[in-house]
């Protein structure tokens, strides 16, 4: 698990107009969930959850204050962002036991695209994110795709990535990933 922290606030009141008010202040509006702990409305400060994905990511274990109550272990369940500004607009945060099976999706993380980018190949997502069940202590930060040995016209599938034991991945296997689109070149023309 990692050592990261995110502090949640209590938040008083939910509704559109509410959560509006909190966004102009900085605030972020979310929801804790979990097994025997039920639903708590929340609050969390922009900065702070920008600065925690970008160190952590989110598919990371980690422990938050909560309402002054007690420290609980959580995932980033859901992220809703604007769709103008791509602002966070809202989290849900699910209580787990680290050893509790999640389902998650994870980013699918391609490697060796710099090869078909001098070669002038295009690379083609099609998937950005893949569906693995695992421990709450063992969630992948990505799904990596080793793309270097594609040809042009080839893909790479869900059957090709590799996680440790205890990861089961629940996107179906030949659902194709990214895909190499080749550099066509126009045949010269004859004077």
């Amino acid at each position: 698990m990692n050592d990261a922290k995110l502090r949640l606030e209590k938040r008083n009141g939910v509704g559109g107009g509410k959560a509006r008010r909190l966004l102009e202040q900085g605030l972020v509006p979310a929801v804790v969930y979990g097994s025997g702990f039920g639903s708590r409305p929340a609050q969390v400060k922009k900065s702070e959850i920008n600065r925690f994905l970008k160190n952590s990511g989110r598919n990371t274990l980690f422990n938050t204050e909560f309402a002054e109550e007690q420290d609980l272990t959580v995932i980033i369940k859901d992220i809703q962002y604007d769709p103008v500004n791509k602002e966070i607009i809202h989290l849900d945060f699910q209580k787990v036991d680290p050893r509790d099976q999640v389902l998650v999706q994870v980013p699918v993380r391609a490697t060796g695209g710099e090869i078909h980018a001098r070669a002038g190949n295009s690379v083609m997502h099609q998937l950005n994110t893949i569906a693995v069940e695992c421990p709450a202590s063992s969630i992948p930060q990505f799904a990596d795709a080793d793309i270097s040995a594609l040809k042009p016209g080839q893909s790479f599938t869900v059957s090709g990535f590799t996680f440790r034991p205890g990861i089961r991945v629940l996107t179906d296997p030949d659902k194709v990933v990214l895909t190499i689109k080749g550099h066509k070149t126009e045949p010269a023309r004859e004077e």
